[in-house]
């Protein structure tokens, strides 16, 4: 006959007991079946060419915005234009560097290449915009406002103005050439066609810019009488002529400035 009632304190021990060895043995079933998380998959050759190229392009970028911000344009234009051949960068860096290239440009007197590198930021980013300083800037500012007035009409598909076509004189046909052989490095050969445009009739602006370059083209040649006779020139133009932060501390040119400006300020100087 069975007893009725409640279970006597052996059974309830023992029979937790049992339930407890189930859970254990079931929590080490667990153990033993579980997979450990795989390693993540080693990035292909090609992949890693990849991040090599962007890696090098940034690295090119960063040394062409440096020079920049040292002066150094036409060194940093060499390495803008590398980043952006890699086809590397990202676009924020391909915007910022387009933005530069524009910026020296025109720096120096390149108008046309200076806008066309306003364009391409433009169609990289149609929001694109320089900050309130930059946009300010004397130089590239207005060209940056030209092109944004230009992408907006052409957006909202309506025509651009005609601007009437300005024929160069003879005097900025020379100041141009002399330009090209300055960019390229051919400082005597720049000379000498900066000095062939300032026989020509040029505006004061313009006769002040080819001056300041012969100038430079004198100093880079160690030419150093003729680079003080160019500046003392602009000085008698411009009294109150200053050189840009960046020109100024150039070590070639920057000490025969502040040396012409400093003898024309002496009465009766003696050149």
């Amino acid at each position: 006959m069975k007893r009725s009632g409640p279970p006597s304190p052996t059974a309830v021990f023992f029979s937790a007991f049992r339930w407890q060895g189930c859970a254990f043995a079931f929590l080490l079933a667990l153990a033993g079946c579980a997979v450990p998380p795989a390693a993540p998959p080693a990035p292909s050759a090609e992949e890693t060419a990849r991040l090599q190229r962007a890696e090098r392009a940034a690295a090119t970028l960063a040394e062409g915005l440096k020079l920049y911000d040292t002066g150094m344009y036409e060194e940093a234009l060499k390495n803008l234009l590398v980043a952006m051949d890699s086809g590397s960068l990202a676009l924020p860096q391909q915007i910022n560097a387009r933005k530069h290239i524009a910026f020296i440009q025109c720096l120096n007197n390149r108008e046309i290449v200076c806008k066309e590198e306003f364009e391409k930021a433009f169609a990289l980013d149609p929001k694109f915009e320089l900050t309130a300083a930059e946009s300010g800037h004397p130089t590239w500012g207005p060209i940056f406002r030209l092109v944004k007035t230009e992408f907006e009409l052409r957006k909202a598909g309506k025509s651009l103005p005609v601007l009437p076509v300005k024929v160069p004189t003879a005097g900025e046909k020379l100041h141009a050439e002399g330009m090209k052989s300055y960019d390229e490095g051919d400082y005597v050969k720049a000379s000498k066609i900066f000095q062939d445009a300032l026989k020509e009739t040029l505006p004061p602006a313009d006769r002040i810019r080819t001056l300041k370059f012969s100038a430079f083209s004198h100093c880079l040649t160690s030419r150093m009488v003729q680079c003080r006779a160019d500046f003392e020139k602009i000085l008698q133009i411009d009294p109150g002529f200053e050189l840009d932060a960046a020109e100024a501390g150039h070590p070639s040119w920057g000490p025969s400035f502040r040396t012409s400006k400093s003898r024309l300020k002496q009465p009766n100087t003696k050149k």
